[in-house]
């Protein structure tokens, strides 16, 4: 199942690119007028030959590291080797003449489990780019270094993306942004069961027939809180219901905690980690080599590098006639069938 899974999951990527597919909106999103508002912010792009795909978001931490969400990149060989960072992309029509870099290396931590069975627990992931952006400066100031669990209800969160708009459909080009209510800890544990303290849950106001959300599409992008004039990130998009903004939930989207890897994420910049993959040229050819000893026994990926699990559940009962890998029952009950990796 594993691997039929992760070769539906290529070719989804593929099949994405191939349409130059770039689809976009957060629900009940409003277009962002000026990137440099959120000037961390960048967008992973698979581009190979004339294909193309934005399929999720990320943060540069300075010219030559941008921060995102592990499952966006792990094990999908094709993603990292096509995989180019492109920061403050506002419109995603004008990514062909973006500043853009190619990835190098890929970090990410050792217990990372990429699975929906425990939620993706430490699902972040740090990607070295092949040479640095000249436009962008160090960035980490911008990452959350001093609220550890004590987020309060009556700040302003807002979580921006290129993801996709409400009932899981593709929207416009422009870079948009909702705001999201913050969920304690105990009543996001309710609704998901396996929630650690490195992640962070959050609901949103209703509109329409959806609650604000990050959607499909927007994995890897950031949830910031509002600190004066400055926007700080607090999260990494990682996870949520399999329709984006169900209003029947109290808990629309799920992040991991950036505060619990900041030392992490400074090994990674100052050299002191392995990658778990690099790019390797040999005689003008791009390989991608693995860092990675033994395989994780409680990795059963899922993952579609930022793709929605719903699109491939579908796949595999056409294909099988049943879908074996179910999550425990609180969870398939609450979850509606399967969880969307976003």
């Amino acid at each position: 199942m594993k691997a039929l899974l992760g070769f539906l999951g290529f070719m989804l990527v593929l099949s994405r690119a191939m349409a130059n597919d770039v689809s976009a909106y957060i629900v009940n999103g409003t277009n962002v007028s000026n990137a440099a508002t959120y000037p961390s912010f960048a967008s992973m792009f698979f581009i190979s030959g004339a294909s193309y795909s934005n399929y999720c978001g990320a943060t540069m931490l300075n010219s030559q590291y941008a921060l995102t969400a592990a499952h966006c990149i792990y094990e999908n060989p094709s993603t990292m080797l096509n995989t180019y960072i492109i920061p403050q992309l506002l419109d995603e029509s004008t990514y062909a003449s973006a500043e853009k870099a190619r990835a190098l290396e890929f970090y990410f931590p050792s217990d990372y489990i990429d699975s929906g069975s425990v939620l993706w627990p430490n699902d972040i992931a740090v990607i070295k780019l092949e040479s640095p952006l000249s436009s962008v400066p160090d960035y980490t100031y911008l990452l959350n270094m001093t609220i550890n669990n004590s987020f309060s209800a009556s700040d302003t969160y807002i979580a921006i993306g290129h993801g996709q708009i409400a009932g899981n459909v593709s929207g416009g080009t422009i870079l948009q942004q909702t705001n999201l209510d913050y969920v304690s800890l105990n009543d996001c544990r309710s609704q998901y069961g396996l929630v650690t303290d490195k992640q962070i849950c959050f609901g949103g106001a209703q509109s329409g027939g959806y609650k604000n959300s990050t959607c499909n599409g927007d994995s890897g992008g950031p949830v910031y809180i509002e600190s004066g004039s400055q926007y700080i990130q607090i999260g990494i998009t990682s996870f949520g219901p399999g329709s984006c903004g169900d209003a029947s939930l109290t808990v629309t989207s799920v992040f991991t905690d950036v505060y619990d890897y900041i030392g992490w994420i400074n090994q990674v910049i100052n050299g002191q980690e392995v990658p778990k993959y690099y790019v390797a040229t040999v005689n003008g050819q791009r390989t991608l080599v693995s860092n990675i000893i033994t395989s994780n026994s409680n990795s059963n990926s899922n993952s579609d590098s930022g793709g929605s699990i719903n699109l491939i559940c579908l796949v595999v009962l056409l294909v099988m006639g049943l879908f074996k890998e179910q999550r425990s029952n609180s969870q398939s009950r609450l979850f509606k069938g399967c969880i969307m990796i976003k």
